[in-house]
């Protein structure tokens, strides 16, 4: 088994090119999703110290 993690923006937008980008990338490898598992955290920018929501989607396939 194999995972691919997918991080993107806590915004509308953001998550709606993550949506793309997940889609693309499940039709160009043509894989089939064993297990989907989706988190909420904090990303700490290394040269600030602003941080940002980011959402984390694991697939299993």
């Amino acid at each position: 088994m194999r995972v691919q993690t997918f991080i993107g923006k806590v915004s509308v937008e953001g998550i709606r090119q993550m949506d793309d980008h997940i889609n693309s990338w499940l039709e160009s490898k043509n894989v089939q999703p064993q297990f989907i598992t989706q988190t909420y955290g904090i990303h700490q920018h290394h040269d600030t110290s602003s941080q940002e929501p980011v959402v984390i989607t694991s697939i299993w396939y």
